[in-house]
């Protein structure tokens, strides 16, 4: 039993260890690339192409569950100057807790994740704001479309994650949310176990499409490893239900240009329930479905949603000039 005690200690103590040094690492190896913006005394990081206008809406990307401001920087970003000009403005947030944003308790929240990231494009330049959610990353736009209309003139959705869902999440996120295991869980064996298993991760989000081959190496995903981040993760994502059976129902109130993108055989998201419920509950909003489309449209198919974006810049272009006049 001596044995036994030592040798479940040496395990602990060796996990500790290289989760730690696992953090510290990807904290030295992946700095703020952007600005970091005080919200009410909360740092947000996001990266800024081009510059605000009076003439035309800035556009605010918004990222799913497991990720980062990256996620829309390496599909849409070398695409945005040539499709809009090089001056158009883009703004490319990591959510609470993610990247290089810090977190509060409550950030789990879609409603508080869009007020505080609304507040930092405004503190960035923007005034008038087109966005773009995917997944996770939808719930938020969709309480941006609701709560700040006076601000958002559009919004585009991809493969969005915003209505009640049958069953659960996966059992990992259940136990990051304990409160003593959770603890443990986080800080000992998320990292070092989740570390060789982000290539299978990755080839299972963009299924049945192939994944990008430099996806991984851009994104960096095994940031969300690190002990706060995977706990801010599973935060997220195991109480996203329980707010969205709450707030599908003002999704009716919505009255902007909206559009929604998403693939037919995406097994992450079930289009039937959450982009078809999009489509269902706010009037005009116009869906496009890809054909044998996984999770990760703007990945795969980056000029469906820059036709969508386009096609949402138009539309605000009355409300912009009357917020002009």
């Amino acid at each position: 039993m001596t044995g036994f005690l030592v040798a479940l200690i040496v395990l602990v103590g060796a996990a500790g260890v290289v989760t730690q040094v696992g953090a510290v690492w990807l904290n030295h190896a992946h700095p703020p690339q952007g600005r970091l913006i005080d919200v009410d005394g909360v740092t947000v990081h996001l990266v800024e192409n081009g510059t605000p206008s009076d003439g035309q809406p800035s556009l605010l990307f918004v990222h799913g569950a497991s990720s980062n401001h990256r996620e829309f920087m390496i599909a849409l970003g070398d695409h945005l100057p040539e499709r809009f000009g090089t001056g158009f403005h883009a703004l490319y947030v990591d959510r609470p807790g993610q990247g290089n944003s810090e977190r509060l308790p409550g950030d789990h929240s879609p409603r508080v994740q869009a007020d505080r990231l609304i507040a930092a494009a405004q503190a960035a330049g923007a005034t008038r704001i087109i966005a773009v959610g995917h997944s996770w990353g939808g719930a938020v736009v969709a309480q941006m479309a609701v709560h700040h209309s006076d601000v958002v003139d559009g919004a585009v959705f991809v493969a969005p994650a915003t209505h009640p869902w049958p069953g659960g999440v996966d059992w990992f996120y259940g136990l990051a949310n304990q409160p003593v295991l959770g603890w443990l869980f986080t800080r000992l064996i998320s990292l070092p176990a989740g570390w060789f298993q982000v290539e299978s991760g990755v080839e299972g989000v963009f299924a049945p499409e192939p994944p990008r081959p430099d996806y991984a190496d851009q994104l960096m995903p095994r940031l969300v490893l690190r002990p706060h981040a995977f706990q801010a993760n599973a935060e997220d994502v195991y109480r996203l239900k329980p707010f969205v059976v709450d707030e599908a129902a003002s999704y009716q109130n919505i009255t902007m240009p909206v559009r929604i993108i998403t693939g037919d055989a995406d097994g992450v998201v079930l289009p039937h329930i959450h982009s078809d419920g999009l489509e269902r509950d706010i009037a005009g909003a116009q869906k496009v479905v890809i054909e044998g489309g996984g999770h990760m449209p703007h990945q795969t198919h980056p000029e469906l949603v820059l036709d969508a974006i386009d096609q949402i810049v138009e539309s605000a272009r009355p409300s912009v000039e009357t917020a002009e006049g």
